[in-house]
């Protein structure tokens, strides 16, 4: 009996520590960024919110196309997000960091991006919102980088995925 308790006692204090924010937005960073080396759409999609938006006013699903766009490049990507500061409440989560691409670029415009993604003089900030009290509620609202530019030159989320698939 004295042993039930015990381990129902350990088992409680892990999953006590597991799901606090601050792990629990740990392994949801880590996610999205397997998913954009994976180029995995219903990944990312799935970590994104329906509230999410950023400066160019691109919505979640456009923002998901456009990082598939990006990771579409590659034959092979590995993605580092080396975090540099936090700041995380029971609602709102904060990440900022560095990103640092490597690879294997399909094309010039693999290599372009690999070199302005690296080059880039300001940290990455990802804002997470809870949503509920479960731990996989934590959804990503907004990636934003003042440096990268204002204007995209006509870009628009897919146009990669349509040149290459001629439509």
């Amino acid at each position: 009996m004295v042993g039930a308790v015990l381990l129902f006692v350990i088992t409680l204090g892990w999953v006590i520590r597991e799901i606090r924010p601050e792990k629990t937005l740990q392994r949801r960073q880590h996610s999205l960024i397997v998913g954009i080396e994976k180029a995995s759409p219903s990944r990312i999609e799935r970590l994104l919110s329906d509230e999410y938006s950023d400066r160019w006013g691109f919505a979640r699903e456009d923002a998901v196309e456009a990082i598939v766009d990006v990771g579409s490049q590659f034959l092979a990507l590995v993605v580092v997000f080396r975090e540099e500061d936090r700041s995380i409440d029971p609602q709102v989560g904060v990440l900022r960091g560095r990103i640092e691409v490597r690879g294997k670029p399909l094309g010039p415009a693999g290599n372009e991006a690999m070199r302005r993604i690296n080059g880039l003089e300001e940290p990455f900030v990802f804002t997470w919102k809870r949503k509920n009290f479960l731990p996989t509620s934590w959804k990503l609202i907004r990636i934003e980088n003042a440096a990268l530019p204002d204007e995209l030159y006509g870009y628009e989320p897919g146009d990669i995925r349509r040149a290459l698939h001629g439509e």
